[in-house]
C-alpha cells in the first residue's frame, strides 16, 4: 500500500489491515468453490442476470435485481438510496453509526471487515456481484473465486469526487438495471444542494453578511486532526454552496490533510467545524489547553460541532452534508459569517 492509501487515525481504515490474515486463513476452505473463468468480472448492464435453473418463461419477465454484496460504504449508501438492498454488507453496525443515513434495512447480513471479509460467509450468500472501491483491489483475486467483482473509483488523485460519484451512480443504475433510480438520486441530490445554496444566499443578503472560510476537521486525538480539503467530497459541496474552505494545504486522494493544532492558524478569520464523536482527549484539550484557546477560531468562539459523517461517501453523504452544514451556518452567525 502506498502512502496515499494509508489510513488516517480514527478513520476506521488502518485497523482493518491488521485483519488481512483472516482472509488468507479461510482461503484454504474455498477449494470446493467453483472457479471463475479468466476475464469474468464485468457484467453487461444491458443484459439481465439469470439464475441457474430458470425456466424458459422467466426470460420474458422483468430482469431481477442482482444479488449484490458490497464492501464499500459509499457504494452501500448509494444502493440503499436507490431502493436496492444488498444481500450482504461489510461491518453493518459500524456503517449504521458512521454513515447514519440512509440506514440499512433490518436483517442485512454482515460479511465481516471491509478489508478482510469472511470468504466463507460471502460464499454462503451466493451473490451475483461483489462491489468494492478501487483501494480494495488487493482483494479482487480472492473475491473473484466467489462472484464477479466490480471496482469503482470515486476518490482518486484527479479529485472531483462529487462528479465521480454521479458517474458511478449511473454505472450502478445500469449494473442493477435501475437507471431511473440512479437518475432520481442524482436529481434529488442536485435539488438539495440548490436549496441549501439558495437559503445561504438569502441569509447573507438579508443580514448583510459574507460566508467565512471554514475548517472542516476530524480530531484523531488531542494533538492530531484530519483537515478536509481539495479532493474531498466535503470540499466539493462547500464549493457548490459558496462556503470557502479554510484548509488549502496538501491532501491525499481521499481529500484529507493531517496536521496538528498549528494547522488551524493558516486562516485567522476562519470558523472551525469538527465532526462528532470527539475523542475524550480532544474534548479535554479544548477545555484546558492554552495552545487551543490561543487559536483565532477558538479564542473568538467560532468553533462548533457537526454530526458524525463518513468522510468517503457518495451522493447521499453529499446531500446530507449540505443540509447539516447549512443548518449549522444559519443557526450560528458568529461561526459562519462575517460582516460585509
Amino acid at each position: 500500500m502506498n502512502r496515499n492509501e494509508k489510513d488516517k487515525p480514527g478513520m476506521n481504515r488502518r485497523r482493518f489491515l491488521r485483519n488481512t490474515p483472516l482472509a488468507l486463513g479461510v482461503l484454504a476452505n474455498l477449494g470446493g468453490l467453483p472457479s471463475i473463468a479468466s476475464g469474468q468480472g464485468t457484467v453487461s448492464p444491458s443484459l439481465p442476470l439469470s439464475s441457474a435453473g430458470a425456466s424458459p418463461a422467466s426470460a420474458t419477465r422483468r430482469p431481477r435485481t442482482p444479488r449484490i454484496v458490497v464492501l464499500d460504504w459509499g457504494l452501500t449508501e448509494t444502493l440503499v438510496a436507490m431502493g436496492i438492498t444488498p444481500v450482504g454488507v461489510a461491518e453493518v453496525a459500524a456503517y449504521q453509526a458512521a454513515v447514519v443515513t440512509p440506514q440499512l434495512p433490518a436483517g442485512v447480513p454482515d460479511v465481516g471487515l471491509r478489508l478482510a471479509p469472511s470468504l466463507e460467509w460471502l460464499a454462503a450468500l451466493s451473490p451475483d456481484l461483489i462491489l468494492i472501491n478501487s483501494s480494495q483491489m488487493s482483494q479482487r483475486d480472492l473475491l473473484s473465486r466467489i462472484a464477479p467483482v466490480h471496482a469503482f473509483a470515486v476518490y482518486t488523485d484527479a479529485g472531483a469526487p462529487y462528479r465521480r460519484a454521479e458517474e458511478v451512480t449511473r454505472a450502478l443504475g445500469d449494473l442493477c438495471q435501475q437507471p431511473q433510480a440512479a437518475e432520481a438520486l442524482i436529481a434529488r441530490t442536485h435539488a438539495t444542494l440548490a436549496e441549501c445554496t439558495t437559503r445561504l444566499k438569502a441569509f447573507a443578503r438579508e443580514r448583510n453578511r459574507v460566508a467565512r472560510a471554514m475548517y472542516v476537521v476530524q480530531f484523531f486525538d488531542a494533538r492530531h486532526l484530519g483537515l478536509y480539503g481539495v479532493r474531498s467530497l466535503f470540499n466539493d459541496v462547500m464549493t457548490t454552496l459558496n462556503v470557502p474552505n479554510a484548509w488549502q494545504g496538501a491532501t491525499d486522494y481521499w481529500g484529507i490533510g493531517v496536521g496538528g493544532l498549528d494547522a488551524l492558524r493558516t486562516a485567522p478569520d476562519a470558523g472551525l467545524l469538527y465532526f462528532e464523536p470527539l475523542p475524550d482527549a480532544a474534548r479535554q484539550m479544548m477545555h484546558d489547553n492554552r495552545l487551543w484557546h490561543a487559536l483565532p477560531a477558538a479564542n473568538a468562539g467560532r468553533v462548533a460541532p457537526l454530526a458524525p459523517f463518513w468522510g468517503f461517501g457518495m451522493l447521499p453523504s453529499a446531500a446530507r452534508f449540505a443540509s447539516v452544514l447549512t443548518e449549522r451556518l444559519l443557526g450560528d452567525a458568529n461561526v459562519g459569517w462575517r460582516p460585509v
